[in-house]
């Protein structure tokens, strides 16, 4: 047991000193960044609220960042866009005229109070 104790926390210190991430970690940020993306992307078409591609990269890193992981290396932005558009497409469908503009609006701002 303590053999196994060692190789865990040997293997957990190694991702953490290269900054790359586990494999069920990569599949755990995935998730949280495609919910994310879920959002924006209803913010975006259904909230006239355009979201610049390149600025949500930043803020996945901050999002991974503030829920406790180091990186988003090695993830798959392939399956974080299908993901998201499978995740808009409940949304829309529980929410179908925008009545999510303004939760979703707020949790933007809670959560990056930097951004304008």
């Amino acid at each position: 047991m303590k053999h196994l104790m060692l190789a865990l926390s040997l293997i957990s210190s190694t991702a953490m000193a290269t900054g790359t991430l586990t494999q069920i970690e990569q599949g755990e940020v995935e998730l949280l960044l495609a919910e994310s993306a879920s959002k924006l992307l209803y913010l975006e078409r259904d909230c006239n609220r355009p979201i610049d591609n390149e600025k949500f990269e930043e803020l996945a890193k901050i999002k991974a960042f503030s829920e406790g992981y180091e990186s988003i290396e090695g993830i798959s932005w392939s399956r974080i866009e299908v993901q998201s558009q499978h995740g808009y497409e409940k949304l829309k469908a529980q929410a179908s005229q925008g009545q999510l503009c303004e939760q979703f609006n707020s949790e933007i701002k809670g959560n990056y109070r930097f951004l304008k």
